[in-house]
């Protein structure tokens, strides 16, 4: 999460009675105004507003980005900026806070606290808020009426509205305030569904966040950071239990999202929709929703001119900023030369979130127009209303009911194992939104589970649901290596951060080096796993891939693995191409279980990887795919054999035994609080989202998901949250 408008702490400094003078002469604020100078950190984003005396008219500074300076020149037409750069910026011009001046918009009067800068040096507010002008308020309605042609309503409203409110612990959060929703977790679901119902002036809205601020960690910023933070204090660190071989692995989990945006097939949201019994999911009716969750970045090289995607298929107005993969490297444009090749079997994709993604795409990205992460905590909840509380650093141990029923809208939560623990009580739901194993860790901690499993560890059955914590399934994935005379994506660490500081642009810029392209394969109906070993197709339907696969990167040096397969050296002067090939629909269906009492404790994570045989057959043919794609003419003289698994390893039993041992987990966990039809006796939450068998309580997040998509989770937990925050929203009108 974020701090409220992404600043640090502020430090008040002396007001110096000259620069006191001179801002209210080069701001213009009003006789009498209070202003203070207070020094702010190093990292801003937007600019200042306020009025030009008694002229009225917006003032503003230039913000770091094109982006935003396109947006700040339009809104000064009368005070130029270019007067404060002949002046060498004086007087502290980079400023970053507005002053709270009220403002009339719609049926709404909000505080105007806007928004953050790129130069953070020291900042002028007013101390004391000004009454609303009557020509100040008109001005301001006539100059969004003259903007709205220019720019989309979104974007004007994230520039008027006033912040959410972040609190680092429970001691800084106001004692006395009354929430009408406590939403626990601030990852997708949390952060998507905290903001929407914040649009209501009306409600209060807490989210109680586990983590810090994510403006406290740089990496969280920079898409090429991502695997940085695997490990560190902003993951959970944990780890699955022992495979059947003896093994266990890692299983980060945090703000560790890789970015990549894919809504699945449209045979994925209609079996959704079968599967529960609510046409509400189908393709048709949930694609409203993705498209009010996306903002397609506009760049200025074009994107649908390249070939890189399909505008249309994409929302232009929402808050998540979606682009299209744009570091270029030979090994991209070979690629694509291959479809050419090879279209049977390997055809050209113009936009993989079409509902049929099978070929070779471009990929899509939740990266915005400064080239930095797009998330649900940059995209919603830091450009949310203050009606919206973030309380962080706060661990919801267990979700209570309120007198002896079953209505779950108390949240018990505390800092950490030794402090205090607090309680609030909703007075309309609780939302729980912990992932794929916060949330049945949360579930089974507050007595809602599987009877003998609680009674095991000494927790109290309130709501007996076997279901809970069951049907966690994960994408299984391996990594495959091949010698190569391509170009190396090797860097060096602080080029590469210079390079992304200075222009957003390089290496950094992408989360994996070589990810501009993912190749989307669905297996023929009379593909060895289907035909001769008998298994049925764990697919949804012929609009669905069985495989993802996409280049990672070209090195010298030991490409980035899932901590346990080791990597061979590369021969003579060739190096070394790595690929990852995942297993989309995995059948094998694994647990989430409470370790202990402890809501502290670890859960036991178990997904059971390749238990069912289907698993291993079509990850068998996924590396046959691979080398059969590497095998296109225009690789002929770059790519060489396959070094991992080795060469000569081809027959069934050999493939099987190297899957077994070097395959791990995706991370992109699903089911383990899965979604089932009202009234029935198994799953855990209905089609709405209430948990089964209580009241005032539902789950957003990828828990809920009755299998995983064609793809990544994060999208079509966007789409959920939507949908979601909709549904409570009518519900209570």
């Amino acid at each position: 999460m974020a701090h409220a408008l992404g600043l640090p702490a502020f430090q008040e400094r002396p007001i110096i009675q000259t620069r006191l003078t001179e801002f209210r002469k080069m701001l213009g604020f009003m006789a009498g105004d209070t202003l203070e100078v207070i020094q702010t950190g190093d990292f801003v984003r937007h600019a200042i507003w306020g009025h030009l005396g008694s002229k009225h008219f917006l003032t503003g500074v230039q913000a770091a980005s094109r982006y935003d300076r396109r947006v700040y020149r339009t809104l000064i037409p009368t005070y130029n900026i270019n007067t404060w750069k002949k002046n060498n910026y004086p007087f502290a011009l980079e400023t970053t806070m507005a002053p709270h001046v009220q403002r009339s918009m719609g049926s709404f009067t909000r505080t105007a606290t806007l928004c953050r800068a790129e130069f953070g040096i020291t900042v002028a507010y007013k101390k004391e808020q000004v009454p609303l002008a009557t020509t100040y308020s008109k001005l301001l309605k006539s100059m969004i009426m003259q903007l709205r042609d220019v720019l989309p309503l979104a974007l004007l409203c994230s520039h008027f509205v006033s912040a959410a409110k972040f609190f680092q612990n429970w001691e800084d959060a106001p004692q006395d305030t009354n929430y009408d929703f406590i939403i626990v977790g601030g990852g997708i679901g949390g952060g998507v569904v905290a903001a929407r119902l914040a649009e209501n002036p009306r409600w209060k809205v807490l989210l109680i966040e586990a983590g810090p601020s994510n403006e406290d960690v740089f990496a969280t910023h920079v898409p090429g950071l991502t695997g940085q933070l695997v490990g560190t204090f902003v993951d959970y660190n944990y780890t699955t239990v022992s495979s059947p071989s003896g093994m266990s692995e890692r299983y980060p989990r945090g703000p560790l999202d890789g970015m990549v945006y894919t809504r699945g097939s449209r045979d994925d949201w209609d079996s959704w929709a079968k599967i529960v019994e609510d046409d509400g999911l189908k393709w048709d009716n949930i694609m409203p929703f993705m498209l009010k969750a996306e903002r397609l970045v506009e760049d200025s090289e074009n994107q649908s001119e390249r070939g890189h995607l399909d505008p249309s298929l994409h929302g232009t107005h929402g808050k998540l900023f979606v682009t299209s993969g744009f570091v270029v490297h030979p090994f991209n444009e070979m690629l694509i030369q291959a479809t050419k090749e090879m279209p049977d079997e390997f055809p050209f994709l113009l936009d993989m979130n079409d509902g049929r993604p099978i070929g070779v795409s471009w990929n899509q990205l939740t990266i915005d127009h400064k080239g930095e992460r797009s998330s649900s905590a940059t995209a919603y909840v830091e450009t949310s209303s203050d009606n919206l509380h973030v309380l962080l650093n706060s661990y919801v141990t267990r979700v209570l009911p309120v007198g002896k029923g079953t209505d779950f809208r108390g949240v018990e939560f505390a800092a950490n194992a030794q402090s205090k623990r607090s309680r609030l009580v909703a007075k309309k739901e609780v939302i729980v939104a912990g992932g794929v194993i916060g949330t049945p860790q949360i579930l089974m901690n507050s007595g809602i589970g599987d009877r003998a499993e609680l009674e095991a560890v000494g927790v109290k059955t309130l709501v007996d649901n076997p279901s809970v914590g069951k049907n966690f399934t994960d994408q299984v994935y391996t990594l495959s290596m091949f010698n190569t005379t391509l170009q190396d994506t090797d860097f060096e660490m602080n080029a590469a951060l210079a390079e992304w500081n200075a222009s957003r642009t390089g290496l950094l810029a992408l989360p994996v080096h070589l990810r501009n392209h993912i190749a989307w394969i669905r297996l023929p109906e009379d593909a060895p796993p289907f035909q001769a070993d008998g298994f049925n197709d764990p697919s949804p339907g012929q609009n669905a891939p069985h495989i993802e696969l996409y280049a990672s990167q070209i090195s010298t040096t030991t490409p980035v693995t899932n901590g346990q397969v080791p990597t061979p050296p590369s021969f003579g002067d060739l190096l070394t191409l790595q690929l990852q090939i995942v297993n989309l629909h995995p059948a094998s269906r694994g647990s989430i279980t409470l370790a202990s009492s402890d809501p502290f404790a670890h859960p036991l994570i178990n997904p059971k990887l390749l238990s069912n045989p289907v698993d291993i057959a079509i990850m068998r043919e996924a590396h046959r795919s691979t080398r059969k794609l590497l095998s296109a003419p225009v690789f002929k003289d770059s790519v060489f054999e396959s070094l991992y698994p080795a060469s000569n390893v081809t027959s069934d039993d050999e493939l099987d035994a190297f899957i077994t041992s070097a395959a791990g987990s995706y991370l992109h966990g699903g089911g383990s609080a899965k979604m089932s039809p009202h009234n029935a006796s198994w799953g855990v939450v209905d089609p709405d989202y209430r948990v089964k068998g209580t009241m005032g309580l539902r789950i957003v997040d990828a828990s809920i998901l009755p299998n995983l998509p064609s793809g990544h989770t994060q999208a079509p937990v966007y789409a959920h949250a939507e949908r979601a925050s909709n549904l409570i929203s009518s519900s209570w009108f």
